[in-house]
């Protein structure tokens, strides 16, 4: 991610009002339902050794 000095931060008013051990425990929530969500599997390619030389 790349940041440029025009960019604008916006945070949620319900985090700003978080102490710091709340947010780490909403942090780590947060991670935890994005490792157990299902992410899509990587689809195998048919025929991977199949290579055609065309001159």
């Amino acid at each position: 991610m790349v940041t440029y000095e025009n960019d604008t931060l916006v945070i949620p008013e319900e985090y700003k009002k978080m102490s710091v051990s709340e947010l780490e425990r909403e942090k780590t929530r947060v991670l935890k339902e994005a490792i157990i969500s299902e992410r899509p599997k990587k689809v195998v390619r048919q025929n991977k050794n199949n290579i055609k030389f065309c001159f």
